[in-house]
């Protein structure tokens, strides 16, 4: 793996461009980027990739290790903080790997995503999404994802033990276009063992109709999934205009 992610790991902190040290927050864990690394590296179609939010660029390295070795290798990175809140030091540790085959667009996603969807349609192997967590916000920055991704690509999501991101991937995970390929093995601490039993319990067909809105909306659906999410678009989006299934 990677010698930087490894001294971050070991260290638990970052080093900004003038060796200011600050500590580590707001990243993904080992076997999260491992299972970003292995999603990536196991698809060799795998090689133009978007990421939404970048803070301190430990998802970025682990999405640039598995690209290394790809001919056409491109990684995007939406983080309007990245400098700002983040000391540019998720693009310095880009930089400290040799990665040379990204760029850093700083623009909050709202307004990114629809300029890049207007040229870039479909040209997007994987999205990876760990931006602002609230529902109205994953929910769009997956409309947009399902936008750039191609047939056979994927969107990944980060955070899924959350309750409005995991409403919003219930909802595109009703997509005919979309299939839940993979989840990480680690669950979320706070749902762990309670997944198990829920889910056992109460098959996740009928606990929309059985259990009250605020429950389910709250609590059931941050039992669905492990912490990491990879959905993978099987084909062409062709919903009707008037579309829609409970989620």
């Amino acid at each position: 793996m990677n010698s930087v992610i490894e001294e971050i790991f070991q260290t638990g902190q970052v080093l900004d461009r003038t060796g200011q040290p600050y500590p580590l927050h707001s990243n993904v864990d080992r076997q999260e980027g491992q299972f970003l690394f292995d999603l990536i590296a196991g698809d060799l179609e795998i090689q133009k990739t978007l990421e939404i939010g970048c803070a301190y660029g430990i998802s970025s390295l682990h999405i640039c290790s598995a690209l290394a070795k790809q001919s056409h290798r491109q990684h995007w990175i939406l983080d309007p903080f990245q400098h700002s809140q983040f000391h540019g030091i998720g693009v310095a540790n880009l930089e400290r790997s040799q990665f040379d085959f990204f760029q850093l667009i700083e623009e909050p996603s709202e307004f990114a995503l629809p300029a890049i969807a207007k040229e870039q349609a479909g040209s997007f192997d994987l999205v990876f999404i760990d931006g602002w967590h609230t529902f109205d916000h994953t929910l769009l920055d997956l409309f947009y994802a399902n936008r750039l991704v191609r047939v056979g690509g994927y969107i990944v999501v980060d955070d899924c033990g959350m309750a409005p991101v995991s409403k919003a991937v219930s909802y595109i995970a009703n997509y005919p276009a979309f299939e839940i390929k993979a989840q990480s093995q680690r669950a979320t601490s706070a749902m762990s063992r309670l997944k198990q039993v829920v889910k056992t319990v109460i098959p996740s067909a009928i606990a929309g109709y059985l259990l009250p809105r605020n429950l389910y909306d709250c609590y059931y659906v941050r039992t669905l999934y492990s912490s990491m999410v990879a959905l993978q678009k099987v084909k062409e989006d062709d919903r009707n205009w008037n579309w829609f299934q409970s989620f």
